[in-house]
């Protein structure tokens, strides 16, 4: 089964990826361990190249997330403030340079009424739907599954759906997948 939106004309027929905190964490660590080809490589590599093999790439990311990040590779990953900055760099001019040109969105409110407990996913879902973003990628698929959720496979892919839009919510593995082959197939 091919997902929802997939072989429409998207935004600017670009492809909008978002990736959760826990994707750039593991990215890091798997870059500084000096692996190649994981999922997380390959979704953070499309993120900074702007390109995959679904078309132009655009990286959706937030001010908060992108704060929360530079907290989390310095206390839980010890990084010094420099080496965490020059990465949060990277990401944002990943997305100020990508083929919509979108500097990181700042999320004011945002749904606030979903069923999710953990207010930092809940601001990456919002961001998700706020930068019109086509898939988030995350590793911890069951924390964004509410009452908006299509379970498409379980453990893998959701569907969330908004009054205007829907975003495709799904393992890093899911998507490395999708990114690689640019051929979005389910089930």
């Amino acid at each position: 089964m091919a997902l929802p939106w997939y072989g429409r004309e998207r935004s600017g027929d670009v492809f909008r990826l978002c990736l959760d905190l826990n994707v750039w964490c593991a990215a890091t660590i798997a870059e500084g361990f000096g692996r190649s080809g994981t999922a997380v490589l390959t979704l953070a590599a499309a993120a900074h190249s702007g390109r995959c093999e679904l078309g132009p790439t655009q990286l959706v990311v937030s001010w908060g997330m992108l704060d929360r990040l530079g907290l989390v590779l310095r206390r839980e990953l010890g990084m010094e403030v420099d080496e965490a900055g020059a990465v949060l760099a990277r990401i944002k001019t990943a997305a100020e340079l990508g083929p919509a040109a979108m500097e990181p969105l700042v999320v004011l409110g945002g749904t606030g009424v979903l069923a999710i407990r953990d207010t930092e996913d809940l601001h990456v879902l919002d961001v998700a739907v706020a930068g019109r973003a086509d898939v988030l990628a995350t590793a911890n698929l069951r924390d964004f599954v509410n009452y908006r959720s299509e379970v498409l496979v379980p453990g893998r892919v959701v569907l969330h759906r908004t009054a205007d839009h829907e975003v495709v919510i799904a393992h890093p593995g899911e998507v490395a997948r999708w990114v690689r082959t640019g051929e979005i197939r389910i089930g």
